[in-house]
């Protein structure tokens, strides 16, 4: 066996394992934000209650949001009311890059799937969208004014034409509430804000997703972790020349002693 390939195999396995960390990602948001009323705070009845919301942003700029409901298996079931228009659907996830709980400049629509009904239905999967938006529709507005809903409760986005829509997805996993009204539904919103600078400089972000009738809400702010960067690690292939030039050095002292 030649000296250089001696001294370049333990070398490049030492290579492989530093390269290992060229991927790692960090967590920039892990939040969970639990509504502590249970049943009594969902006007309308435990089918509307909203339990818990769960952020998660990792610096590869995907961002997964998680509400859980009893509201899953009841989408588009409920009417709002006698003098009301348009049943009771499925909302936006409202956005505040600026961490303002009443004023969102982004909203996650549904591309398709909000008007179907998921009783019972487990597990399915959507398409939608992040979109800038211009300001917000209230329930007020969604149902009519003789609606019985929550009026000022905001529940969607109208998108501010700019274009700059990002593609995602969203899902619905219903689960059925059971005899104490807690085993939720899980809706999923997933997307990514890579290269979008309203979110990569805010340092604080405000979420915010309710029904259309607004019976219950969930919303609150978290704070984006910016960690430091360590020193850029050099891909594997440059690790190898490196090594082979060292190991070239070496050898050459080597036969001059």
């Amino acid at each position: 066996m030649s000296f250089i390939f001696k001294t370049i195999k333990p070398l490049a396995i030492v290579a492989l394992l530093s390269a290992s960390h060229v991927f790692a990602v960090d967590i920039l948001v892990d939040t969970t934000f639990i509504d502590n009323n249970g049943d009594n705070d969902a006007i309308g009845g435990w089918q509307f209650e909203v339990n818990s919301m769960n952020v998660r942003w990792t610096d590869d700029g995907n961002v997964t949001v998680d509400v859980f409901t009893n509201f899953g298996d009841y989408n588009d079931k409920y009417g709002s009311g006698h003098h009301g228009i348009n049943n009771i659907v499925f909302g936006d996830l409202l956005i505040s890059t600026g961490g303002d709980t009443n004023a969102f400049d982004y909203a996650f629509k549904l591309t398709d799937g909000r008007f179907d009904k998921y009783y019972g239905s487990g597990y399915s999967e959507h398409d939608g969208s992040l979109v800038e938006i211009s300001s917000t529709i209230t329930a007020g507005q969604y149902h009519g004014a003789d609606a019985n809903v929550q009026h000022d409760g905001q529940i969607a986005g109208i998108n501010n034409g700019s274009g700059n829509d990002v593609a995602g997805s969203w899902s619905v996993d219903t689960q059925n509430a059971g005899g104490n009204h807690d085993n939720y539904d899980k809706l999923s919103f997933n997307f990514n804000v890579d290269g979008i600078a309203a979110f990569q400089n805010a340092s604080q972000l405000a979420f915010s997703w309710a029904m259309s009738c607004a019976n219950d809400v969930i919303h609150g702010v978290v704070n984006v972790s910016k960690p430091n960067k360590p020193a850029t690690i050099p891909e594997p292939a440059t690790i190898m020349l490196f090594l082979l030039g060292l190991a070239f050095i070496v050898r050459n002292k080597a036969k001059a002693n």
